[in-house]
């Protein structure tokens, strides 16, 4: 009779026998075994798209009954893994990467196995308090000080969620049908993502001009909030964004913080990209107010290097979230808190059943120390700056202006007074680039520069060699030019 128990011994065969072949890939990967992505790489040419494996993979029907583990295994590390971008690779250095901290990973494993339930304090106060913990320590990161607090979320989409219905919820709920949200026109897509969630309409979501080096342009934000009030809209929000993914350009927060204070507009500071820099004394300055934003997002799967799904939104005033989200509690769920230092985490966003997230970041910061990631985002911004020094000195490339302190972007290229011709080049740039495995990068067009190849320097992994292997990547891959 099938059955869903293992007994003590399969449970191990089973633990062993995954972490094995999980070291083996470990080991296999940092032998460069693997090449940083499959998309624009010779081993990956026969199924650039990934729909033979598509195909391969497929089951429209149920399993019926069991499959070995080891022919599971190979489903997952010979077929599945061998396609696609390669995130966790030192050399991936396209989008905005994530490491996947090997040990955050385990701090997941151990969580999901234990499987408590975080949306009560009362069914799981010492899990509830870990992840209390966490919170606590990614506001100080951030800047903010006592009566702040956040909820962890799966990514810094659904946190940008979450600070427009804090936004929302601060102009009442009459005026809602009137708010309107402003972001500069290199933010990310998700916030007018969000807004749309959140009931607000993309033609009230304004994209505000940003000047020369990218950051977003006060005077015009200025223009847009007023000639919106003469119209009769209520402006709710704006987005700061620290860290945009084209350039790594930082808007000015404490600026911002005066402009939306003036106006009695929440600040949202959307920091998935560059938040935890701030533990650096370069990103102190670079993201300087970031505490007085009224909220922050963070992605721990970014600037800490954690695995996908381990963000957070952040809040100055932890009351914020409470008006936000909560809801009378059910009947059958008698245990609520009334105390918000022991915080029913169902009150304070949109999720009742969900994991707990804690250990994924609780693990890691406490097996290591937080200097130990100081020093690690340190070493990425020394990368980036001497990156972006020795393309300079190659007589082909351009380098997009870098301030700094600056995030670690490094966008580059061939310059050619035909943007057509430049596009075309530096595309195929990327591609030979790309060809040879080692590193991976994208490609990204900006107002003034065109189309040009983008680096971005957020593995943990990521050193020195690396760096030298793109530098001989893009030297070899000009003269195929």
């Amino acid at each position: 009779m099938p059955t869903l128990d293992l007994a003590l011994d399969q449970q191990k065969y089973l633990l062993d026998t995954v972490a094995a072949r999980l070291l083996r890939y470990q080991e296999d990967l940092a032998a460069g075994k693997y090449p940083a992505s499959y998309l624009h790489h010779p081993d990956g040419a026969h199924d650039a798209d990934g729909k033979l494996i598509g195909a391969l993979l497929r089951e429209d029907d149920v399993p019926q009954h069991g499959t070995s583990l080891e022919v599971l295994l190979s489903e997952i590390f010979d077929r599945a893994m061998t396609n696609g971008m390669i995130h966790p690779h030192p050399g991936f250095m396209a989008h905005v990467p994530s490491g996947g901290l090997f040990q955050a990973a385990v701090g997941e494993f151990i969580s999901r196995t234990l499987n408590r339930f975080p949306g009560a304090w009362a069914a799981s106060p010492g899990f509830t308090q870990i992840e209390t913990n966490v919170i606590k320590w990614f506001c100080s990161m951030l800047g903010y000080g006592t009566g702040s607090f956040g909820y962890l979320t799966t990514g810094g989409s659904i946190a940008n969620f979450m600070a427009m219905r804090c936004a929302l919820a601060q102009v009442g709920e009459a005026a809602q049908q009137r708010a309107t949200i402003y972001v500069s026109s290199q933010g990310h897509f998700s916030v007018a993502k969000a807004a749309r969630m959140a009931g607000i309409p993309g033609d009230r979501v304004r994209s505000i001009a940003v000047n020369r080096d990218y950051t977003i342009d006060l005077d015009e934000l200025r223009r847009a909030v007023n000639h919106d009030i003469d119209r009769g809209y209520i402006p709710a929000c704006v987005v700061g964004t620290a860290g945009t993914t084209n350039t790594g350009a930082v808007d000015d927060l404490v600026q911002l913080a005066d402009f939306c204070s003036r106006y009695g507009i929440w600040l949202h500071a959307d920091a998935c990209f560059g938040g935890f820099f701030r533990l650096t004394g370069r990103g102190r300055a670079l993201l300087e107010g970031s505490g007085q934003a009224d909220s922050i997002a963070v992605d721990a799967h970014k600037s800490l290097f954690l695995p996908h799904g381990i963000s957070a939104l952040l809040v100055k005033d932890q009351s914020r979230l409470k008006v936000a989200f909560e809801i009378g509690g059910a009947a059958y769920v008698p245990e609520l808190s009334d105390d918000d230092n022991f915080v029913d985490f169902c009150n304070y966003g949109p999720e009742l059943t969900r994991e707990a997230r804690g250990l994924t970041a609780w693990l890691p910061i406490k097996l290591h120390g937080i200097k130990a990631f100081e020093r690690c985002l340190d070493e990425k911004l020394d990368l980036a700056d001497d990156l972006a020094d020795r393309l300079a000195h190659l007589d082909a490339i351009t380098v997009v202006d870098r301030g700094k302190p600056h995030l670690p972007t490094v966008g580059f290229g061939v310059r050619s007074d035909n943007r057509t011709e430049q596009a075309r080049r530096n595309e195929r740039l990327a591609e030979l680039i790309n060809s040879r495995g080692s590193v991976y990068l994208s490609t990204t067009t900006l107002p003034e520069e065109g189309l040009v190849v983008r680096s971005c320097i957020m593995h943990h992994q990521t050193d020195k060699v690396v760096i030298d292997q793109l530098l001989e990547d893009v030297t070899w891959s000009l003269g195929k030019l």
